[in-house]
């Protein structure tokens, strides 16, 4: 039996960059800073993960995910392999293929995106966690406060 599945807490390292293709999917690809316990007293630099999420719950971090963003997720680790353009060599890095994406806290400073805890999923999910961000329940009813949203 193997598992492979991460879940990260941490925060944006840059905007994420959304790209769309001819067939209608997308991609959004960033960085992720994960701060690791103090050692011996001192702080330590933070892990720098490259994360990369399709089709949806890309969409949503393109959206709504900004430089600073805390944000947790549920992903997998694989290995990027392309051909070096200048030297044809073969290179490698590790990233995360984010299954699950949940936006934490609100927006950064600066920010004038409306951030809310969305995930990845069916479109159902994330209109419903859309609409709770606006204030909405998911039947359309009256607004709910911050202290009632579950998340």
């Amino acid at each position: 039996m193997s598992i492979n599945v991460l879940v990260l807490v941490g925060h944006a390292g840059r905007d994420p960059e959304l790209r769309f293709f001819a067939s209608g999917s997308c991609v959004c690809e960033f960085t992720l800073a994960v701060n690791r316990p103090p050692k011996d007293g001192q702080p330590q630099d933070p892990l720098w993960v490259s994360c990369k999420a399709w089709g949806k719950t890309a969409q949503v971090a393109g959206d709504y995910l900004r430089k600073g963003s805390k944000v947790a997720l549920v992903g997998r680790l694989e290995i990027e392999q392309w051909n070096d353009r200048s030297s044809g060599e073969l290179r490698s890095k590790p990233l995360v293929v984010i299954d699950r994406l949940e936006l934490c806290g609100g927006s950064p400073i600066g920010a004038t995106s409306r951030g809310a805890g969305l995930t990845g999923g069916d479109a159902s999910s994330s209109n419903a966690a859309i609409g709770a961000a606006e204030g909405q329940t998911s039947s359309g009813g009256s607004s709910l406060s911050e202290v009632e949203v579950p998340f």
